[in-house]
């Protein structure tokens, strides 16, 4: 299993618009304002790092939500982490970011994100 690049880091935000403001203020282009989980969501990027926001729910906590890799084969990376022990969750095809992605969570607890390379099509 090859790590290729940061992906994305994605949070969730109670007030969209802001927080976007926020991140164009450092520096951020606005690259996308979409649909994700059926709410509302933007993507930004800069220097290499695009950060995905999505706004909250009822039952979502504002904040990091997960980062995400892109890895070279995600069938053998699912392999070594279930071989390993780790709960996965995937791989799944996300409609809404057209991408196949595979989620596992560190020994805190955090969301790690798997993306396949070559269906990259926007963050997720």
């Amino acid at each position: 299993m090859k790590i290729k690049a940061v992906d994305h880091v994605h949070f969730f935000a109670t007030d969209l618009d802001r927080a976007v403001g926020f991140y164009e203020a450092l520096g951020f282009t606005l690259t996308s304002r979409h649909r994700h989980g059926g709410l509302e969501a933007a993507q930004l990027a800069a220097g290499g790092l695009t950060v995905d926001l999505n706004q909250t729910r009822a039952a979502d906590n504002p904040g990091y939500s997960h980062f995400a890799v892109q890895v070279d084969d995600l069938d053998e990376a699912h392999e070594i982490l279930r071989g390993k022990g780790y709960n996965l969750d995937g791989p799944v095809y996300n409609q809404d970011t057209e991408r196949w992605i595979l989620t596992v969570r560190d020994p805190n607890g955090f969301l790690m994100q798997m993306v396949k390379a070559e269906t990259i099509a926007r963050g997720g």
